[in-house]
């Protein structure tokens, strides 16, 4: 019979909540994962992730077989009972990067009467510094004579590696005011196997920010130094090599330039951040800089164009490969192709697309754009091909026939993903960003 406190309450079920509920039931936990989407449920009982992650559907399917991972859309039955909850909601944000905070609260709201006394609840999502202290005065008006402990971790995953970030987190921290909570989470932490920092509630929940603000900020340092290298003719893909050398900037610095940051987790934050500095009446000149600066780098891609030819894009035909946030995810969700495909049609061009991955119940949300199950389908016909997400299938794209394909003959790959010199061996102009390099144009 398993122990009280392997029992486990899992709340808000797309991608950290999904993860955490596999790997904590894979850990031998008996967990009850609970989310109001009553199809997400029907999908997830059948051992179908709501969204695409490498070995994410299998292990699924193992807890479900084995009987300690259910799912439900009863959050009241979900919680009664169990010594621990966990808050797992991936926050959405709205049209400026704002969190919303909506379903958390009506959440809170449904699971306070069925809480046990003496629960752990451990908050993951990403929200803004003071939501706890929210959220626990919220369950201390419905319930004052309710014993709970309430607790904060910066969500530790990345799409595409989510299992293995939650099995070792990268951040491990854990923010209570309250010690013997911070030490029962890290008894039930304890098969990630590492040593967890402990601090405040709110120093926790600033950490998410903080993080995701530096890492915001040196996206937009690279871009802007590559914009420079470009004009210069130096390489910036080179100079962030050389960079990552120094001691103070490190091995895993993100200097490499490109595009701008996309898919709404720097930019929850970085708003997050400029936001309590307009409560407050702080400047946040920096970060104000570099919001603007990362908005205007994905323009690049339409004002590049528009200058190799001259003027405007209108009747242009643009092909773009990848159209999810990330490689190896299948999320639409904020993505920087998506804002790039709205400014080329706005523009005056013509847009078609492929996805090796993309999620199609999204895609059916989107217009303005053909889209093609095949890259060479997507590119006929093109005057300029455009690499957006750098999927590794896309490595070995035959460019020979990519060129017999397009009416035009350039590529402009956004990533720095592929070797020049194979593109000018077959006949096309390559474009990139940040490299000082336009070749063959």
């Amino acid at each position: 019979m398993m122990s009280d406190r392997a029992n486990v309450a899992i709340l808000g079920l797309w991608h950290q909540g999904v993860v955490a509920a596999a790997c904590m039931a894979d850990w031998g936990y008996d967990v009850v994962a609970a989310d109001r989407d009553e199809a997400r449920i029907a999908r997830l009982s059948d051992g179908k992730a709501p969204l695409f992650e490498p070995g994410l559907d299998e292990l699924l399917r193992k807890g479900l077989t084995s009987g300690r991972l259910r799912f439900t859309s009863d959050v009241p039955g979900a919680v009664a009972g169990r010594p621990f909850v966990l808050v797992m909601f991936d926050t959405p944000v709205d049209a400026d990067d704002r969190s919303d905070l909506s379903e958390i609260m009506r959440t809170v709201q449904v699971m306070g009467p069925a809480l046990a006394d003496g629960v752990t609840i451990h908050v993951t999502a990403q929200v803004p510094v003071g939501t706890c202290d929210d959220l626990a005065g919220r369950i201390r008006a419905a319930r004052p004579s309710l014993r709970f402990g309430m607790a904060y971790s910066p969500e530790n995953l990345r799409l595409g590696q989510a299992i293995e970030r939650f099995r070792k987190p990268s951040l491990p921290v854990i923010g209570s005011d309250d010690p013997e909570v911070i030490r029962a989470l890290e008894t039930l932490y304890a098969p990630c196997g590492v040593k967890w920092q402990s601090c405040d509630l709110r120093t926790a929940e600033m950490g998410k920010h903080a993080l995701n603000g530096f890492l915001a900020i040196s996206v937009c340092f690279a871009n802007e130094l590559g914009n420079l290298c470009d004009e210069v003719g130096a390489d910036g893909y080179r100079l962030a090599q050389i960079l990552r050398l120094e001691d103070r900037i490190g091995a895993k610095a993100m200097l490499f330039p490109g595009l701008g940051f996309s898919g709404g987790t720097l930019a929850r934050d970085m708003q997050t951040l400029r936001a309590i500095g307009d409560r407050s009446g702080v400047d946040t000149l920096l970060l104000d800089g570099a919001w603007q600066s990362n908005q205007q780098q994905n323009r690049s891609v339409v004002r590049r164009l528009k200058a190799l030819w001259g003027g405007g894009l209108q009747g242009r035909r643009i092909a773009v490969l990848g159209l999810t946030y990330k490689p190896d995810t299948s999320t639409l969700r904020r993505s920087a192709a998506l804002e790039v495909i709205a400014e080329l049609v706005r523009a005056g061009a013509m847009v078609s697309a492929s996805d090796p991955m993309a999620d199609r119940t999204e895609l059916a949300l989107e217009n303005g754009f053909s889209f093609h199950e095949d890259a060479l389908a997507a590119a006929r016909n093109a005057d300029a091909l455009v690499l957006m997400t750098p999927w590794e299938q896309y490595r070995a794209l035959d460019f020979k026939a990519v060129r017999h394909a397009m009416k035009g003959d350039v590529i402009f790959d956004t990533a720095n993903f592929w070797k020049v010199e194979a593109v000018v061996a077959s006949g096309m102009k390559y474009l990139c960003i940040g490299r000082g390099l336009a070749a063959g144009v």
